[in-house]
């Protein structure tokens, strides 16, 4: 099947965590793919995380910067099925004057990552071949797309690395317990202290942007560390998992996009206990697979017990390996290729 994809890619959004997965099984099932992505100069995300692969075409801007589309890769290309996801960042106008040619050369489906009914006249100017979801808080769209069929949000595949060769290659201590502080992606390093008994044998480890402030940072202490980078690299990212004991992703002020944390989906497979926030909704979708606490106090206990308990630590992974498998790629991409079918035949 020759299918295509109008997203983000290879960026830090939650759009390119969706369409990356899908569409790397979609060719390791033997599917012909090619991506349609943001310019370089103008993308959705906070950087770059990759090298582009060969079936990568960068060709429009957001809406809301340079709202430009060069429509010829839209046009040259062979593809049967084309998906369009987040309609909200794209260039909609300069989309709807191609959409009717589109439409004679493919089917093509919206990937909805609205949480609410969009106050844009623009959305629904669009004549789908079909809708989907992938959070259950979007059944309002069957208010207006009675057909809109529901395929759940991929994970990133379940993987490991050596502990101790992702510390050296990170410059990190190979000895010592490392708490894991994600302050990227609207995520914040709300924990700042360590209680009396992590001290000694662990490293509070934030990595925050270049331009988040931290007065912490101006008081170096044993047992914390900070660094600076504006984005982390897929690879990056994945190793600061690797060499880590515990993973804090504090999150809790969404945007107008599916309350669904995409950094979770990504990061679960590598095998680090993750702890979140209780009272977030970015959290929902998981009971015990992560850890949840509800202040300080809370988490303070959790990481003493995880840290200092394996059967604990082998019951978290294991809940969350099977959530990862439950939400493979190849899982999720063999639902969309049943749906592609289906739009097909009709």
């Amino acid at each position: 099947m020759k299918i295509a994809i109008m997203a983000a890619w290879n960026t830090t959004s939650g759009v390119a965590m969706h369409a990356e997965p899908i569409g790397k099984a979609l060719i390791d099932m033997g599917h012909k793919l090619t991506v349609f992505t943001f310019n370089k100069d103008d993308y959705h995300g906070e950087g770059i995380t990759a090298k582009d692969e060969s079936y990568v075409k960068r060709c429009f801007g957001t809406r809301t910067h340079t709202n430009v589309l060069d429509p010829r890769p839209f046009l040259e290309s062979d593809y049967d099925i084309l998906i369009i996801e987040d309609i909200g960042m794209l260039p909609v106008d300069k989309l709807a004057n191609i959409f009717p040619v589109l439409k004679k050369k493919a089917k093509v489906i919206q990937a909805v990552h609205e949480n609410r009914i969009c106050e844009h006249s623009w959305f629904y100017q669009f004549d789908w071949d079909k809708v989907v979801y992938f959070d259950r808080r979007q059944d309002f769209l069957k208010d207006f797309y009675p057909d809109a069929e529901y395929i759940p949000f991929p994970c990133f595949p379940l993987r490991s690395g050596n502990k101790r060769a992702a510390r050296k290659r990170l410059g990190l201590p190979l000895k010592k317990n490392i708490i894991y502080a994600f302050g990227h992606r609207g995520y914040h390093s709300y924990y700042r202290d360590l209680p009396p008994k992590l001290k000694k044998n662990s490293i509070l480890l934030h990595i925050i942007e270049t331009d988040y402030q931290m007065l912490e940072e101006l008081t170096p202490t044993s047992w914390r560390m900070v660094r600076r980078s504006d984005v982390l690299s897929t690879k990056e990212f994945d190793d600061y998992l690797f060499a880590s004991d515990a993973v804090i992703l504090h999150k809790f002020a969404s945007r107008e996009h599916a309350v669904v944390s995409s950094t979770v989906y990504q990061a679960l497979g590598a095998g680090c206990p993750i702890m979140v926030p209780s009272q977030s909704d970015f959290f929902h979708d998981w009971k015990k697979e992560v850890m949840h606490y509800r202040d300080v106090s809370v988490l303070n206990k959790q990481l003493t017990s995880i840290l200092g308990d394996k059967e604990k630590r082998g019951r978290l992974k294991k809940n969350a390996d099977k959530f990862v498998k439950e939400h493979s790629p190849e899982k999720i991409a063999k639902q969309f290729v049943k749906l592609f079918e289906k739009v097909l035949a009709s």
